[in-house]
């Protein structure tokens, strides 16, 4: 190993570079002094580090436990200095990474056909920025962020923070709930079953489930956990059903996805498109959806249902799609103007949501190395 990369790798160093206490910055000035000849090295560690172009390494448990006990102590703390929070947090998105064992990794990617896909893929498609909406008969009713929807008998039950209200409903009624980018929403239907719906999602679902079936209709991104019963249980997309038998999986479908997905966490589900033999999944399976195919694989299903607890997770994921799916979180667009250098890029790791978009977007500097301008909805990149 290159006498710079021990010093990158070196846990009082990575703790510098993320905290920058006083007496930390005291140790390494001292260490510049004492050994000139190792100045070149610890130059290019630093970076290496802000460029944060590592190789996977591992903490020791008891470094990891420490030092995720210093992060969240920091964030605490920077959270009482509005000056200084949007740097802690930025630190800590990333540090959170080092806990996890793992750092976001940004790697050249093997040029192939797929590369050469428009850049266009890092833009997103901006929702109106309006609040979720309920429709229930001929009844309309606007919602804050998180609101917590229930089906009981003859009404719908809505929590919004400390608030609670009821609508009455009546029977053989469909409802449509609709999540605009940036807002999300949980909901559970007359049968017990519980969905948390992802942003840009709608949702159409009975007041009650009468005849033979349950079945809803969606597009967008929804995780749910289905009661079992007597009927068997369905969701419609435009691309494809999924029968479900007593589960819990996380379905993507939106419109401008060129492959859907069904992950299962849980239980069996089998995926049916027009044409094509059905397809039976497994626990930690993934079906991906195209036209005229379906392909099942073996995943880690957290990477595709953490989203729900405000954390996204990346497994060698093209940059174009970290940035697609934290402009439908948020709501803004992403314009590239880095010379296309991440569409060739990818990374590893978990991006824990904030509610300040700033926070988020001064991780992702970091990360990508490049700078963002913000006007409005749309988020400009380029190059540092």
């Amino acid at each position: 190993m290159k006498k710079y990369q021990k010093i990158l790798f070196d846990q009082a160093f990575i703790e510098w570079r993320l905290f920058h206490t006083e007496e930390q910055d005291s140790y390494w000035a001292h260490f510049r002094e004492e050994h000139p000849e190792s100045r070149e090295a610890l130059d290019k560690a630093i970076r290496q580090f802000n460029a944060v172009k590592f190789n996977n390494f591992e903490l020791a448990e008891s470094e990891q436990e420490k030092l995720y006990q210093r992060i969240w102590a920091d964030i605490h703390r920077s959270r009482m200095r509005r000056r200084r929070v949007m740097y802690w947090s930025a630190a800590a998105s990333i540090a959170l990474l080092v806990v996890s064992s793992f750092f976001f990794i940004l790697q050249p990617r093997n040029r192939t056909q797929q590369d050469t896909l428009n850049i266009d893929a890092i833009i997103g498609q901006a929702m109106p920025s309006n609040d979720i909406r309920l429709i229930t008969g001929e009844k309309m009713m606007d919602l804050k962020q998180n609101a917590q929807i229930t089906l009981k008998e003859r009404s719908i039950s809505v929590v919004e923070e400390a608030d609670v209200s009821e609508i009455p409903i009546s029977e053989n009624m469909m409802n449509k709930l609709m999540v605009p980018a940036g807002k999300r929403s949980t909901l559970q239907l007359a049968d017990g079953t519980k969905i948390w719906l992802n942003s840009g999602t709608e949702l159409v679902f009975p007041s009650e489930f009468e005849g033979n079936t349950r079945e809803i209709s969606m597009k967008g991104e929804i995780y749910i956990e289905v009661t079992k019963g007597q009927k068997p249980f369905y969701v419609n997309t435009s691309q494809f059903k999924v029968r479900v038998h007593g589960t819990t999986f996380n379905i993507s479908a939106y419109d401008d996805n060129e492959e859907n997905t069904v992950v299962l966490v849980e239980g069996a589900v089998e995926v049916v498109i027009a044409g094509q033999e059905p397809a039976m999944l497994a626990s930690n399976e993934k079906a991906t959806v195209s036209t005229d195919m379906i392909l099942k694989t073996t995943v880690n299903v957290n990477e595709y249902t953490s989203w729900k607890d405000g954390v996204l997770m990346f497994n060698q994921t093209p940059i174009s799609e970290v940035l697609k799916k934290i402009g439908r979180y948020y709501n803004v667009n992403f314009e590239d103007h880095s010379g296309n250098e991440l569409s060739t890029k990818t990374c590893t790791g978990k991006l824990f949501l904030s509610e300040d978009f700033d926070e988020i977007m001064i991780s992702l500097s970091v990360l990508s190395a490049t700078q963002y301008h913000k006007d409005d909805s749309m988020i400009y990149l380029k190059k540092e």
